[in-house]
């Protein structure tokens, strides 16, 4: 029986090692980040398909700038931040599409935490998304989530996403700026002024 349970305890912790330095290389490439921001806002570039939301059948990158605050609680810009995809198909969003890729996306990133934090069998709240089309390509909303990584409790997130082309690149661009705080929000103003640093136009 003891042998049993030490091969069992090996096996989960090669397991585990194997995921983390999968998980290690795929955080830590050396993609540029083509969202210029302030210093520190810190900075983050995925691929896909991403590691946490391997439904999004999406081929590109997915550029992050996180607001200083944004993993402090007591922060006005907690979990405050910008992230853009550029991919190469047309995603031919609309408000249902994007509820439902919002809900996979964060869905995914907060179950994955969730293992991360050795929870494995925590029953993470499921993201509840609404969107609606404010103007062409543009569109805004709220997404009820469960924070896994520093409230561990639901919390809304007020969002506003927008697509475009960039020619240069021959890539679409999806935009997405989120935080909890309201729009009138002066946090609001830092998210939209984090601009592209690569011609597009």
């Amino acid at each position: 029986m003891l042998k049993k349970l030490i091969k069992i305890l090996l096996v989960l912790i090669a397991v585990i090692t194997i995921g983390g330095v999968y998980l290690y290389f795929r955080l830590h490439n050396t993609i540029e980040n083509v969202l210029e921001a302030k210093n520190d806002w810190r900075s983050e570039v995925l691929e896909f398909p991403l590691i946490f939301a391997g439904d999004l059948e999406y081929e590109g990158e997915e550029h992050i700038r996180f607001a200083p605050g944004w993993g402090e609680i007591d922060s006005e810009d907690y979990f405050s931040y910008v992230f853009l995809w550029m991919i190469s198909k047309d995603p031919n969003v609309n408000s249902s599409e994007l509820e439902n890729i919002m809900n996979i996306y964060f869905d995914g990133l907060m179950n994955t935490g969730a293992i991360t934090n050795f929870s494995f069998f925590k029953k993470i709240p499921e993201t509840k998304s609404s969107f609606q089309q404010t103007n062409k390509n543009t569109f805004e909303g709220s997404i009820k989530l469960y924070d896994e990584f520093f409230k561990k409790e639901l919390i809304v997130l007020n969002a506003k996403i927008k697509s475009e082309y960039c020619p240069e690149k021959e890539k679409y661009l999806v935009w997405f700026y989120l935080s909890p705080q309201e729009k009138k929000h002066q946090i609001w103003s830092q998210l939209t002024e984090v601009n592209l640093n690569i011609k597009c136009h």
